[in-house]
């Protein structure tokens, strides 16, 4: 149902987009947005420790990504934004729970001078969170975690006026953490990764 909506949006915004401009994406405007991924958006997570190695299965969850930029050039935007996400996964009498945030310094490449301007986008950056396990019959277990998080992707900004754009984007992302298991000194390290996509509205004043 919410992607017919996007479908049909996209459609609307599509019929009154024929006049050409730059003026979104020239240099010295700044740049200031937010992202969500849509519910479809899957992921893959693996698990490894000092002695062994596994797949936890399929993911699936929300995030919000803030961001903030200025065009140095024409059409080329650099900038920093925060991801924040939050996951819960849930295995009969078992709880996994992570939630975490990065600081991720991004690159954005507007193509042509039209209302509608494809863009590629990458950026790399760290982050910390914490992970929380309720397993059957054992202590439970709250460990802070160091990660490193990185994407690559593009997508195509839909500027519905002068300044305001709706973002649809796609993308390869992964986010690779670390942590010790405080009750047996293990060296746990988790890999989320995949391709997603996501939904976005972006201001340039």
């Amino acid at each position: 149902m919410k992607r017919t909506i996007i479908y049909c949006f996209l459609v609307a915004v599509l019929i009154g987009t024929a006049r050409t401009t730059n003026a979104q994406t020239e240099k010295g405007k700044i740049l200031l947005g937010g992202q969500s991924s849509l519910e479809f958006t899957s992921f893959s997570s693996k698990w490894k420790t000092d002695n062994n190695s596994g797949d936890n299965g399929k993911i699936r969850y929300l995030d919000i990504i803030p961001q903030v930029g200025y065009f140095i050039a024409n059409n080329l935007a650099v900038g920093l934004e925060i991801p924040y996400s939050f996951s819960k996964e849930i295995d009969e009498d078992n709880s996994y729970t992570t939630y975490s945030f990065s600081v991720v310094p991004f690159a954005r490449y507007y193509f042509g001078k039209a209302k509608l301007k494809p863009y590629l986008h990458g950026g790399i950056g760290p982050g910390w969170g914490k992970n929380k396990s309720v397993i059957f019959k054992s202590p439970d277990i709250e460990v802070s975690t160091n990660l490193l998080a990185y994407e690559l992707g593009g997508g195509l900004g839909i500027f519905i006026n002068e300044h305001v754009s709706l973002d649809l984007g796609l993308g390869y992302a992964s986010a690779s953490s670390k942590w010790v298991d405080p009750n047996t000194n293990t060296n746990w390290q988790n890999t989320v990764s995949g391709i997603g996509a996501n939904i976005g509205i972006v201001v340039c004043l």
